[in-house]
């Protein structure tokens, strides 16, 4: 059905184009978020994981930014009228602002989330819309999914009070730990391509569903395997509308995959050279003060003693971690 009072230009840049009002959402899909204000009147937040089959580049990010433009639209007290035949016939504008925009709303790591978290609060107050687009590429990587999952670990421990609606966005379900896939989240949108590879179906999971493909699914191998271990709530359709420009969003998506590669490569670096220091403290037993001096006189680094025990702390704390203390 055709869902708020967005203003869109169909069939862009062809000679037959022109101006709609609001777009398609899956019926059954919308009487679901129709319940997520009364949700979060009762001073909950909601996870919703949308996620992708295994797969990338098969229409997660457009279902998140359609799902959360029409939870932010009812938010602002939007309104979609229907019949009793529960055909749509018009829609009442919002009497506040909708709050979702590429620039405030949408983020692509685990530190941006706590960060636009914490603003979006202070500046508008709870119940904000948040997507978390994970846009890596390659998340089979088992340090990849346990920083994102230590990622969610430290927002919820920050800013859960503070009840905002976040749809995570990654490739693999199962690749989320089970507080976050199961015990923190509302609902979880699998997005799939047909026998033709036609992109724009779905399936819907609400929690007791969701849960039941998570620890059936965790015991068999293969995504296609995992994802017929319990059965969808229901299934739709999507399109292809975002509620910002495309082109706008896959530059700051791709910014974003950028600066997480020159962080990692940073991270690297900085491990790197605390090995090197731990190895002349422990091994050449080169007190820290001359570390610090040697460092100075040679290349103009200034780190303090403090600066290198805690270097030195932190390789410590991984060598009784690895010897099982």
């Amino acid at each position: 059905m055709q869902v708020t009072n967005i203003k869109r230009i169909k069939n862009k840049g062809k000679k037959n184009e022109f101006e709609m009002t609001g777009y398609y959402l899956d019926g059954y899909l919308k009487n679901n978020l129709d319940g997520i204000p009364r949700f979060l009147s009762k001073s909950w937040d909601v996870v919703g994981i949308i996620s992708g089959h295994g797969k990338v580049r098969i229409g997660k990010s457009t279902m998140a930014m359609q799902v959360a433009y029409y939870i932010a639209w009812i938010l602002a007290d939007g309104k979609t009228l229907t019949d009793e035949a529960g055909k749509v016939t018009g829609n009442v504008s919002p009497t506040k602002e909708v709050k979702f925009t590429l620039e405030e709303n949408v983020v692509f790591s685990a530190d941006e989330l706590q960060e636009t978290a914490s603003v979006l609060h202070k500046k508008y107050g709870p119940n904000q819309i948040i997507v978390y687009d994970e846009g890596r590429q390659g998340l089979d990587s088992a340090r990849t999914m346990e920083s994102i999952n230590k990622g969610m670990e430290d927002f919820f421990q920050e800013c859960g009070f503070m009840g905002h609606v976040i749809l995570l966005v990654l490739p693999s379900f199962f690749k989320l730990h089970e507080d976050y896939a199961v015990a923190r989240s509302l609902f979880l949108i699998d997005v799939f391509a047909d026998k033709e590879f036609n992109r724009g179906y779905f399936n819907f999971y609400n929690e007791k569903q969701k849960e039941l493909l998570f620890f059936f699914g965790k015991k068999r191998l293969g995504a296609s395997a995992k994802y017929m271990s319990a059965n969808e709530s229901f299934w739709g359709k999507f399109t292809q509308w975002l509620p910002f420009d495309k082109k706008k969003y896959e530059a700051r998506k791709k910014l974003a995959v950028e600066t997480k590669r020159v962080k990692r490569r940073e991270r690297n670096l900085q491990m790197q050279r605390d090995c090197l220091l731990w190895l002349m403290h422990h091994k050449y037993k080169i007190p820290n003060k001359e570390i610090s001096q040697k460092l100075f006189e040679t290349i103009e680094v200034s780190i303090t003693e403090s600066g290198i025990r805690d270097m030195l702390a932190r390789i410590d704390s991984m060598v009784l971690k690895k010897q099982g203390y």
